[in-house]
């Protein structure tokens, strides 16, 4: 999505876009400081894991083509995620189909599929190509359609009481530098009537900006990655270092944001030839997904051991730093800058992809043994 100058949303022609600071709480959000260790004595086990399943493409069904968003809903459906499909598979492995719809038409898309939000009754889908979104249920039956004419809007946080949340893009001014920096986004809240309400709080991502004399190449380092608690709460992290924030789509507020200590994972990719070495981040995302299980929150991070797999950190629902463990998972992507590790929990059944040694994706299904 390529920034440009403010639209129209939901007006009629010739009417001017309105965007207002709404006045926020003067609280500021809780900040919790964990230590680098946490107190459980068993920190630092492996986790049992037992297959369950594994899913693969089917002829004359489906193909995984470049699969990076896992989602389950609450009867234990679990939806892949592609630019150009949403594939659904019940909660025992059958696939059930393809609820992402081609085409211009009411709750179909002609661009690539950005966003899924898997809410407990229904599922919001958001491209940021064209401002696009199509709500349904998890049946795949279109319940609503809309174009934000006004925007841009990048990433898709939520819908609540009739408000959509989004990210906006904040025009700066920067050097042409070829190198890594910042971008700042704001927080919007998108009313189905009236004005859009510009929040406080501000998102920044880091991308790798490569200027030429044919234009400017931008790769993203990191991402927001959103994990919902109901269709109030979403906890999410945003920056390269290790920070978790909390969202309450009822108040608009950031109201929590936790961290712990954490020693960084060095990036070992060399640059491609022709590539800038200045483009090449020294680290990895130190956090790379969020799960909720029995009412604790998982913080999968970027620590990887050959032996051991890839740790996870335990907090509260107040952000304070439990326990951690090692998911003995051997076959995650890890050479990617944003470092997806697509993984989604339903009750006691972890999902995640998979790659083989020629590189083809494998949805696989594992039995949690333990707590």
């Amino acid at each position: 999505m390529n920034p440009s100058g403010l639209g129209r949303f939901f007006q009629p022609a010739g009417v001017g876009a309105i965007f207002f600071f709404l006045t926020f709480s003067t609280a500021a959000p809780q900040i919790i400081e964990n230590p680098k260790k946490p107190p459980s004595p068993d920190a630092g086990r492996v986790m049992a894991l037992k297959e369950v399943r594994r899913i693969t493409d089917e002829k004359g069904k489906f193909y995984f083509v470049q699969p990076f968003g896992v989602f389950t809903d609450k009867a234990g459906s679990v939806y892949i995620q592609e630019n150009n499909q949403l594939l659904k598979f019940d909660s025992h492995g059958r696939f059930v189909g393809n609820l992402l719809k081609r085409g211009q038409g009411p709750g179909e898309f002609d661009d690539n599929l950005t966003d899924v939000v898997v809410r407990p009754e229904d599922i919001l889908l958001y491209s940021s190509n064209n401002l696009k979104l199509v709500r349904i249920n998890l049946e795949g039956r279109l319940l609503d359609d809309r174009k934000f004419i006004q925007g841009p809007f990048r990433d898709l946080l939520g819908y609540r009481n009739g408000r959509y949340f989004f990210l906006k893009w904040e025009r700066e001014s920067s050097p042409r530098i070829t190198g890594i920096s910042e971008d700042k986004y704001r927080l919007a809240i998108v009313p189905e009537k009236g004005d859009i309400i510009l929040a406080p709080h501000l998102f920044p991502l880091t991308n790798a900006k490569w200027f030429s004399s044919r234009g400017v190449a931008i790769n993203s380092i990191s991402r927001v990655t959103p994990l919902w608690q109901g269709d109030r709460f979403v906890f999410l992290f945003h920056s390269p270092d290790y920070l978790i924030k909390l969202l309450d789509l009822e108040s608009g507020e950031i109201v929590r944001i936790f961290r712990r200590e954490y020693d960084r994972v060095k990036y070992p990719s060399k640059p491609q030839k022709g590539y800038p070495e200045e483009l090449i981040p020294k680290y990895h995302n130190d956090l790379c997904r969020l799960l909720w299980r029995n009412d604790r929150l998982w913080a999968v991070t970027s620590t990887f051991d050959p032996q051991k797999g890839i740790l996870v950190d335990i907090y509260s629902r107040e952000g304070r730093y439990l326990d951690n463990f090692y998911l003995p998972l051997f076959k995650i992507r890890r050479n990617d800058l944003q470092y997806y590790a697509p993984m989604a929990i339903h009750d006691d059944f972890l999902y995640v992809l998979e790659a083989d040694e020629d590189d083809l994706l494998s949805l696989v299904q594992y039995e949690i043994i333990g707590k």
